[in-house]
């Protein structure tokens, strides 16, 4: 879990730009720095701080507006379920696609919340037709965290984030090997069951 808090940290925090062996900025950079501007708009209102049950709903469904307007978790949980995705009906990938949604909002919306001005650089990125990473590194007083976002283009042109690995370590491949040891021995809906409590406590 602490990398994945790192992971929200980073990807919510005021971003600085320096391109590095490319060109110009191309439009999956521009889309992400102006999703993590509008975050930023939201996390420095002080309209919508502090701790009161009405601003602190306030401020989150505007947080998650945003987190899922940006992040594709039809594709994340495809990914997440790899080989068992293509047996399951149109509606377990529905109840799953829901969890699984609530799960990551619910463990990174609070985290969101814990912005504290760390800086993120732009190192490098990658088009390959309508697939894209992103490289970027965390920079605070004391360390360099490398971060990369890998993205898709949907139909509309617009850059959807399908996966983040940190210092390596894949976000969608981590909840591919958690889902995976269940799936082996138990059943999908023992999964669902699962994600289920997971988003209770």
């Amino acid at each position: 879990m602490k990398r994945f808090r790192i992971f929200i940290l980073i990807l919510f925090s005021a971003c600085i730009f320096f391109p590095v062996n490319t060109v110009c900025a191309s439009s999956v950079q521009d889309q992400l720095k102006n999703t993590l501007d509008q975050i930023l708009v939201i996390l420095r209102d002080p309209g919508l701080k502090g701790e009161d049950s009405a601003v602190t709903e306030k401020r989150r469904a505007s947080l998650r507006k945003l987190i899922y307007e940006k992040f594709s978790f039809d594709k994340m949980s495809q990914l997440s379920l790899a080989r068992h995705w293509k047996d399951r009906t149109d509606e377990e990938k529905k109840n799953f696609i829901e969890l699984f949604g609530k799960l990551l909002e619910q463990t990174y919306v609070s985290k969101i919340e814990s912005y504290t001005d760390e800086k993120v650089a732009f190192v490098k990125e990658f088009v390959n037709d309508n697939k894209a990473q992103v490289n970027t590194k965390i920079i605070t007083d004391t360390i360099e965290i490398p971060i990369d976002y890998r993205l898709f283009q949907a139909k509309d042109g617009f850059w959807l984030v399908y996966d983040v690995v940190i210092e390596g370590v894949s976000l969608v491949g981590n909840f591919r090997s958690q889902f995976d040891q269940i799936l082996q021995k138990d059943s999908f809906e023992k999964l669902l069951e699962e994600l289920r409590n997971k988003i209770k406590t």
